[in-house]
């Protein structure tokens, strides 16, 4: 008689995954067919960082520039409504390219468990970014969330980083410098052009 099969760690187990126990969450993620539960992820960062943005917005604070062509006092309401599907390109852009990558370097992962596991690498840190930036909002306001971001943002960057050539090193057998160039430079193509949107 077989046995029945075991369903898959939710979405915080896999976030806490990441930060706590990343390789054998990466391996695990790597074997997925789909490149859903990497989405999931990216989902929720959205969510929560839109959430941030509405409240800065609702505050009456406006990014001190913008390279698009919206009112700096609407900004920060307009960039929370287009979260979802910016992170998402970001997301996949930073997927296929650090993929493409690896591939070519040797690496033998498949494409959906490779997507899967490079967005809980990317969502992971950002939301402990984003979840450190809203509650300094609401303790101290908009002078504690600069003072906030000037720690938390290079440290979920570099995590960002880290993490992603760690999911490529493990999804994809590829030695640790191909692994990290190929991170880099998808996360250095999809940070370009999430500079265009994001504040």
């Amino acid at each position: 008689m077989s046995s029945p099969p075991t369903s898959s760690p939710g979405l915080a187990a896999s976030l806490l995954g990441v930060l706590f126990t990343p390789r054998r969450t990466f391996a695990r993620l790597a074997l997925e067919d789909s490149a859903k539960p990497g989405a999931s992820a990216i989902a929720l960062l959205a969510l929560f960082w839109s959430v941030l943005l509405v409240w800065l917005w609702m505050q009456g604070h406006a990014p001190p520039f913008v390279l698009l062509p919206i009112p700096l006092e609407h900004y920060y309401l307009a960039q929370a409504l287009v979260m979802l599907p910016v992170l998402t390109g970001l997301w996949w852009v930073h997927a296929e390219l650090s993929h493409r990558l690896a591939t070519r370097a040797g690496g033998e992962g498949r494409e959906p468990g490779v997507r899967a596991a490079l967005g809980f690498a990317y969502a992971a840190p950002m939301l402990a970014h984003v979840l450190a930036e809203l509650a300094a909002t609401l303790a101290g306001g908009v002078d504690a969330l600069r003072l906030t971001a000037r720690i938390s943002l290079p440290a979920a960057s570099l995590a960002v980083w880290v993490l992603s050539s760690v999911a490529l090193r493990v999804a994809h057998r590829t030695s640790w410098p191909a692994s990290v160039g190929a991170a880099f430079s998808g996360l250095l193509v999809q940070a370009l052009l999430g500079a265009l949107v994001l504040r």
